[in-house]
């Protein structure tokens, strides 16, 4: 496949991705004990790392690694 360009869609025009992105986000959440409404009321509009710093207060950085928690 050839391409002339990439068209990146970060703000939801073309695909909805809160869905899978509120599933993720709960997921998580069931892991960790926390509340799936505490969460999602917290998410929105924020880095991934800092929801993960707000829900894991007490971590060390060492063990909030951005991603991970979210697979």
């Amino acid at each position: 496949m050839q391409c002339k360009g990439f068209l990146f869609d970060l703000d939801g025009t073309l695909v909805d991705s809160l869905p899978v992105v509120e599933r993720s986000w709960c997921r998580w959440a069931d892991r960790h004990g926390i509340d799936h409404q505490a969460v999602l009321n917290f998410i929105h509009g924020k880095q991934a790392i800092t929801s993960l710093r707000h829900f894991l207060q007490g971590r060390s950085e060492a063990d909030i690694p951005g991603g991970v928690y979210l697979a």
